[in-house]
């Protein structure tokens, strides 16, 4: 059995629908203020659409999550009263935020999306805080807040590595400040990016690139101002830690004199702006240079009280050596006239002398060379005896016999000799051959 089908009712638009679907019930929902975690922003030109969503603890998937826009005029009046009232602030994701929101459906896609009608900054800037607290109390818990300032700072630091962004005006005004100040600044720049998700990342692998450069004598991180939330990067704690545990001083210079980021507590030195961190090592050259200038003026003071004290005492040497060397030269003339008085009296004494040792010579030539023959005649008598003492024959002639083979050589011992074997006895009146049994 089919069915039985109602009459068919009448059939809506899918505006229409959810027009009347907005009317019904949406309009009866009243605007209220919802918090979450920003998840996603976009900027279409003339509308901002975003998500915020709630997280559990420890969780990183969404539980829930709600679509929301604002109108760009509404978007820019909403931040331009929040910072008339002293506290800046941007959106961007993975902020915390409270806002105020009217729900709305959009007819285009059927979606349900809320209208941000205002923020509440209080709320994020709490949060972030909060944030901030309990890295700042466990950075403080290891020892690292001070960390890095104990490094020593050279007293002429001219070589500077530069973290910032390109371009920037907070290059502009460091470099400029540094090249008006008349020192020999020497900057090298590891750009990175100074605002937005990829700041923590940027500024990290520049500290890595400047720590190649074993010539750099400091490093400093500058930028300029900007929202409470924009310089909540340099709240990062990996940031923190890096500069803590880096084997350079660090300066920074970021934001302005209201603002201290974790970054600057971690610092060798926090400066108010840009500008300040590059006085900061000029004021720090120029001590340095100040220092030198009196050390030189102290010692051309003492060399110039001295010189009077070392004139005299150079003019007292040069009356010493004078007078020493006029006595030199009268001793040695005296002595040279000595000499010349017994060149002239002595040489035939001499020239005696000399023929008596000529004569003695002459003798011991003549006695010395028949003595050394007759010597000569001696030895070699000697060794004619005990040549022929030793010659074979000699000792035959004793009574002694050689004992030789059928080739004439010496047998020294029984071991070498066979049954059968040829031998030959040699006396000293002939030889005798024999067969050995």
């Amino acid at each position: 059995m089919s069915e039985l089908k109602p009459e068919k009712p009448k059939s809506w638009s899918v505006s229409k629908y959810l027009e009347a679907f907005k009317r019904k019930v949406i309009v009866n929902i009243p605007c209220t203020w919802v918090h979450g975690v920003i998840t996603q922003m976009q900027d279409k030109g003339s509308a901002v659409y975003l998500s915020i969503a709630e997280f559990k603890e420890g969780d990183v998937k969404a539980m829930a999550t709600l679509p929301l826009m604002v109108w760009k005029s509404d978007y820019n009046r909403i931040l331009a009263r929040i910072a008339a009232e002293g506290t800046p602030l941007a959106l961007k994701p993975e902020l915390k935020v409270s806002l105020y929101v009217e729900p709305d459906i959009y007819f285009p896609s059927g979606k349900f999306q809320c209208k941000i009608l205002d923020i509440d900054p209080q709320y994020t800037l709490g949060e972030l805080a909060l944030t901030r607290e309990a890295i700042l109390k466990r950075l403080r818990a290891e020892g690292l807040l001070r960390k890095n300032a104990e490094l020593p700072l050279p007293q002429v630091p001219l070589h500077i590595g530069l973290i910032t962004g390109e371009g920037t005006a907070a290059f502009h005004d460091f470099t400029k400040t540094l090249a008006d100040s008349g020192f020999a600044f020497k900057v090298t720049p590891a750009y990175a990016r100074m605002q937005g998700n990829e700041t923590e990342n940027s500024i990290l692998l520049a500290l890595g690139r400047l720590l190649q450069n074993s010539d750099i004598d400091v490093v400093c991180i500058i930028r300029g101002g900007g929202s409470k939330t924009d310089l909540s990067y340099f709240d990062s704690e990996a940031l923190c830690r890096a500069v803590a545990n880096y084997s350079l001083p660090v300066l920074t210079g970021i934001g302005h004199e209201i603002d201290t980021s974790l970054l600057d507590q971690v610092a060798w030195q926090s400066c108010i702006t840009p500008t300040d961190c590059a006085k900061f090592l000029i004021e720090r050259v120029a001590e340095s240079w100040q220092r030198t200038r009196d050390l030189a003026m102290e010692i051309a003071g003492r060399i110039q009280a001295r010189l009077p004290y070392e004139q005299e005492r150079q003019r007292r040497i040069r009356d010493n050596v004078e007078r020493s060397v006029s006595r030199l030269i009268i001793q040695e003339q005296e002595n040279i006239a000595s000499l010349s008085k017994l060149l002239i009296q002595s040489p035939e004494r001499l020239f005696q002398n000399e023929h008596d040792v000529i004569e003695r010579y002459a003798d011991g030539l003549k006695n010395g060379s028949r003595k050394i023959l007759e010597l000569a005649n001696k030895n070699f008598e000697l060794q004619e005896l005990r040549v022929k003492t030793v010659d074979p024959q000699t000792i035959l002639k004793k009574g002694y016999s050689l004992t030789l083979d059928s080739n004439g050589k010496v047998i020294r011992g029984a071991a070498n000799i066979t049954s059968g074997t040829l031998i030959v006895t040699r006396f000293a009146d002939g030889d005798v051959r024999s067969i050995v049994e």
